[in-house]
């Protein structure tokens, strides 16, 4: 595997956004934070099985495999160039 999965790049930011609202739900509605718990272990998963670095499997942030969908991006750890497809 020489690449990364733009559907996984994209899960990752639906997670993260999902988070983040129901994080603020959950300040006023005390059973969205059960949600919100699902949410993070979820991103925690997905971020320790796919969204790292193909070749060195180092940590990227996810910020910058969405830059890495439409531009070319290297890893910081190794150099090699993050295919994002």
């Amino acid at each position: 595997m020489d690449h990364i999965s733009r559907n996984h790049v994209n899960l990752g930011m639906l997670l993260g956004v999902l988070f983040g609202v129901s994080f603020v739900a959950g300040i006023y509605y005390k059973f969205l934070l059960i949600f919100t718990g699902i949410c993070l272990i979820s991103y925690i998963i997905l971020d320790k099985k796919k969204l790292r670095c193909p070749h060195c499997h180092s940590f990227e942030n996810l910020d910058r495999l969405h830059y890495a969908k439409n531009n070319i991006h290297h890893c910081r750890r190794c150099g090699n160039r993050i295919v994002v497809l």
